[in-house]
């Protein structure tokens, strides 16, 4: 959902309840009754949390033999590794070259992620946010 509709699906329901609360059986004379401020703290419900990115911006930290390593957090490893075999092989990047590396060292909260473009005409960046669900 783009950020256009999201604010739409946000902003018709408000309008939509002031326009409601205006239109109540008593004069105008008689206050509102308080009542519950709708507010919106998620993201919604159709967003499916693959979507979405999970703590800070995976940083870049070296290249070594032509594979970009960035530093991720433990959500994203875990969400890079539930998606690994969906971006490269139905989306045929492994085909073209493109090459992935992890590892992980949970005790020192450290999960690295090594990733090689090949003939893919990607960044890596690019993939890195195919992998996390970001396009």
């Amino acid at each position: 959902m783009t950020r256009r509709r999201f604010a739409l699906a946000v902003a018709l329901p408000l309008a939509l309840a002031a326009v409601l609360a205006g239109c109540r059986a008593g004069g105008a004379d008689e206050p509102v009754p308080p009542g519950p401020v709708p507010t919106r703290t998620g993201p919604p419900p159709t967003l499916s949390p693959a979507t979405t990115l999970i703590g800070a911006q995976p940083r870049m930290v070296r290249v070594v033999d032509g594979y970009d390593v960035f530093e991720v957090s433990a959500q994203q490893y875990e969400l890079i590794g539930k998606r690994l075999v969906q971006v490269l092989h139905r989306e045929g990047l492994w085909d073209q070259g493109v090459r992935f590396g992890a590892n992980a060292d949970p005790a020192k909260g450290r999960y690295v992620v090594l990733i090689k473009p090949g003939l893919s005409q990607l960044s890596t960046r690019q993939i890195l946010n195919r992998l996390l669900g970001v396009y």
